[in-house]
């Protein structure tokens, strides 16, 4: 099942990010980190463990950009069935976990980075969310 993500106004915010200092941007990094591995511990804690697997295949990966100013957090889940666990089948019930985990930890770097952006003196407007 496909999930789309849309931002609007990301390239402005971008631009107003190339524009803060480099201390700001290395923040910013470090709190998505931070925020992404509290969203992996929040999944994990989440899902069903029998045997454990399912958590243990909860992973956090940094990925690399070529803006100074853009940084890529991966959260996965490699078990292979995973999405059944998540989504259900015809013979289980849903234990969402990943999704709605997935989703605070977005709204919470979001957010965290308007309130620096903002304390840097700079505007953050329009529909965030």
């Amino acid at each position: 099942m496909p999930t789309t993500l849309t931002l609007r106004g990301f390239d402005e915010l971008q631009a107003e990010l190339e524009r803060l200092t480099p201390e700001l941007t290395r923040e910013a990094i470090a709190l998505q980190q931070s925020i992404a591995n509290e969203t992996a511990a929040a999944v994990r804690a989440a899902y069903p463990s029998a045997t454990g697997a399912l958590r243990a295949s909860v992973q956090v990966e940094r990925l690399s950009s070529t803006s100074p100013a853009r940084t890529f957090t991966q959260i996965t889940v490699t078990a292979p069935y995973a999405e059944h666990v998540e989504f259900g089948t015809a013979h289980t019930t849903p234990t969402p976990a990943f999704v709605p985990q997935t989703r605070i930890g977005r709204e919470r770097f979001t957010d965290a980075v308007i309130a620096r952006v903002r304390a840097a003196g700079l505007v953050v407007g329009g529909d965030l969310r």
